[in-house]
């Protein structure tokens, strides 16, 4: 203990006095263990350990694909849920939800997001209450509370149980609380039975149900889809399977975390390979300062050595000092993770109710602090043991730590070339992206979401675009579902009168929108041909719509639309018009061919979406419109359409920027390491720049030999990361739009970028050498 502490106390004192490089090691790993910390602990709660579920590597989530539709990853119906009832041998468990939008009416009107389930799911994901019982299914009006909104609506009081809730004008007794640590569905704040009636499981009819089950103890992933194939098969086989075979329908099962993270998986996978490859660079980093400062230390080491020093104790010293600079830099390592969790909890993303419960638990501390002490000891054993060795065969070995700095140095020249390019080809796809129009004007656009009320919802529309279209500043409001980038609208199959499908051809799907008067001139979305949705077409008028020019193109090519037939909804409606095509999900993706129908027409759907055109802030008076209209009415997802097509574009801007931010960091920390080799080597030959130049050597000589020697290892390390990103080119395909991963303009830029800075670092000992005074540097040797 006594030598441990010795040991402890010479590394401080060394700390202290070699300030400068401690810093620089610490900040290393900081940086390196904290970015890769910070992104491990999103993995953690989206993919690895999603939402931290037990044993969530055991349950799947079952998805249907019709590849005649081109639909994938598509709600199932009750038949698929009793097609996975009937495989107790894979499932042993197996649940179908149902998305619940209720209005609770206690106090303000707010929205409650609920969940309708069968009685097996909470089994299915291991749960047990805090508080009462789970849903049996026996009573069609019980409700299982989350914990957050038993806290909001009954302060954590126990006396919360077989109190009543009222929803929607309906009773629901409560029968118990979640544990406080399930958040699954991340929205979801109760839960009701899902009552399935008969008509429920017939195939291919109300697809609108989401299946989960657990996976039976030794059977694997893949078996069970093997099994899921063969009972289709069987299906498909039967004479009532001959319209499955037509439509190639299919039933998958993929793992929670595929059905829980969804587009958030690549991206994530991008990040982490990104901060592992800053992780490599920070510890290459820490290599080379470390052996720097042993080209420092050979006197000391020689001292120990000849006053009687045992070399397994300098090496025990040695790595000590390594384990302290560790430990600090974890330490710092877990403030630099808490900051970006802290960070990512607030930022505007998808997924923001799923992103604001990553936390840095135990397990990921621990996680941070292991990789801090392992990758410290790795790097810093080979400075350790050069510097031991060097007493034997100095020449020799000063010759083999110049190589492992080499190595070092190029291998940190490399991730920074390979981060910045791959940070330059996702800016130039976020500019490229965020150039493209929405085809409507956003500015001065207002939306929000509301609840229907029970009735009279015709009439209460037209007090509602009353109200909102008599508040000054407002130029028109309209409503609709969805909205543009508001979320999913719904999609259905549809046909033409008269028109018949090719053979071979995909059965004709489109999605269809329901917008009240006023809707395309509020959008600003333009007339191409025939009119638009008017006060006329009411719920008593026959059915109408208006198509986009996407559908016009491509079943109308040659031929007016107008007057012709489609059939979707409430039997056929009449098209009377066509419009310029609208982005509705993303910038990137065009939209399916677009229905529109007229709201008062098409009344099934429980949201409805507003949509206010206004020159000062809208929020207060949708508020105020709707309160006026129907005080019982929630407001919701109060947004501005800027914001929405802010947040379709922030999973890819907030991936481009953290990596840009690595890159920035990676080539930073790579020219730390290029002005430590550079000005060691300086130090270490000062007699012989000194004799040099005594001999007439000119200063300008020895300046650009120096310079030459930083610039050739970042001429290495440029031409590594250039080959790795091209390499790389075909995965990083499917992260660009309108960018070849072999993009010329980036890869110059990216070596100019990471040259330069490579040259700014090589400057300082560069000017040092080629200023060293012979008198001086012969008399100091």
């Amino acid at each position: 203990m006594d030598t441990i502490l010795r040991d402890l106390r010479f590394t401080w004192r060394l700390a202290r006095r070699q300030l400068w490089t401690t810093a620089a090691v610490i900040a290393s790993v900081a940086i390196g263990v904290g970015a890769n910390t910070a992104v491990t602990s999103v993995l953690d709660t989206v993919l690895l350990n999603p939402l931290g579920i037990r044993n969530a590597d055991r349950i799947v989530a079952a998805t249907v694909h019709i590849n005649k539709l081109k639909m994938e990853g598509a709600e199932t119906s009750g038949a698929e849920f009793r097609d996975l009832e009937g495989m107790p041998d894979d499932f042993p468990a197996i649940t179908a939800t149902e998305h619940r939008d209720w209005t609770l009416a206690a106090g303000q009107p707010s929205r409650v997001v609920g969940l309708a389930v069968t009685p097996e799911f909470f089994n299915v994901f291991e749960q047990r209450p805090s508080l009462g019982r789970y849903l049996d299914g026996s009573d069609p009006n019980e409700i299982f509370l989350s914990y957050s909104l038993w806290q909001s609506l009954f302060g954590g009081n126990r006396s919360a149980l077989d109190r009543k809730l009222l929803l929607d004008g309906k009773p629901y007794r409560v029968v118990g609380v979640a544990a406080r640590d399930f958040h699954f569905p991340p929205k979801v704040q109760a839960w009701v039975p899902l009552i399935l009636a008969p008509g429920r499981f017939k195939r291919g009819m109300n697809m609108d149900l989401s299946l989960f089950a657990r996976l039976k103890n030794g059977v694997s992933l893949n078996q069970a889809q093997q099994r899921v194939n063969g009972a289709v098969r069987n299906l498909r086989a039967t004479p009532e399977g001959a319209e499955l075979r037509k439509l190639d329908y299919g039933i998958d099962v993929r793992p929670l975390a595929w059905f829980i993270a969804g587009d958030l998986r690549r991206p994530l996978l991008l990040l982490w390979w990104a901060a592992l490859i800053l992780l490599i660079a920070a510890c290459a980093n820490v290599a080379g300062l470390l052996l720097a400062r042993a080209g420092n230390r050979r006197k000391e080491m020689a001292i120990r050595i000849s006053a009687g020093g045992n070399r397994m104790q300098i090496l025990r010293q040695l790595l000590t000092e390594s384990v302290v600079l560790a430990v600090l830099g974890g330490a710092a390592g877990m403030l630099v993770a808490a900051v970006g969790v802290q960070i990512l909890e607030h930022a505007t993303l998808p997924y923001q109710q799923m992103l604001s419960l990553v936390r840095l638990n135990g397990r990921l501390l621990l996680y941070g602090l292991s990789l801090a002490l392992a990758s410290s000891i790795l790097f810093g054993i080979v400075p350790a043991i050069e510097l031991i060795r060097e007493q034997h065969i100095g020449a020799m070995a000063r010759a083999r730590r110049k190589w492992f700095q080499n190595i070092y140095i190029v291998g940190q020249v490399s991730a920074a070339m390979f981060l910045l390019v791959v940070a330059g080809l996702l800016l130039k796809t976020l500019r490229a992206v965020e150039s493209l129009q929405p085809g409507f004007d956003a500015q001065d656009l207002t939306t929000a979401f509301i609840i229907k009320p029970a009735a009279n919802q015709n009439a209460f529309y037209d007090r509602l675009l009353a109200g909102l279209r008599s508040e000054p500043g407002v130029q028109s409001a309209a409503l609709g579902f969805s909205l543009p980038f508001g979320g999913d609208a719904p999609t259905s199959l549809f046909d033409i009168k008269g028109r018949h499908h090719l053979p071979g051809e995909p059965e004709w799907h489109a999605e269809a929108y329901q917008v009240s008067p006023g809707y395309f001139e509020t959008l600003h979305v333009p007339l191409l041909r025939g009119r638009v949705i008017s006060h006329f077409d009411t719920a008593d008028s026959p059915v109408v719509c208006v198509i986009d020019a996407g559908l016009a193109r491509r079943f109308f090519p040659n031929e007016d639309p107008i007057g012709q037939e489609i059939r979707m909804y409430n039997g056929g409606a009449r098209i009377v018009g066509v419009v310029s095509t609208v982005r509705d999900a993303t910038l990137e993706n065009a939209s399916r061919p677009v229905v529109y129908y007229a709201l008062a027409q098409i009344p099934y759907f429980p949201e409805v979406g507003i949509v206010v055109r206004s020159t000062v802030p809208a929020a207060p008076l949708i508020r105020n419109a709707v309160r006026m209209a129907n005080p019982g009415v929630p407001v919701f997802d109060i947004k501005t359409m800027d914001e929405r097509i802010g947040s379709s574009l922030a999973t890819r801007s907030a991936i481009a920027w953290l990596v840009t931010v690595f890159s920035t960091i990676g080539i930073l920390l790579a020219a730390l390491g290029i002005h430590a080799v550079i000005a060691q080597v300086v130090g270490e030959r000062t007699a012989e720049i000194g004799i040099r130049m005594a001999l007439g050597a000119r200063s300008s000589d020895i300046f650009v030999r120096y310079l030459i020697q930083g610039l050739r290892l970042s001429f290495a390390g440029i031409a590594i990361g250039i080959s790795a990103a091209i390499g790389c080119g075909e995965w990083l395909r499917s992260f660009l739009y309108k960018v070849e991963p072999i993009d010329p303009a980036t890869l110059i830029l990216g070596a100019l970028g990471a040259l330069a800075v490579s040259g700014v670092a090589v400057l300082a000992p560069s000017w040092r050498a080629s200023h060293i005074d012979p008198q001086s540097a012969l008399r100091a040797e």
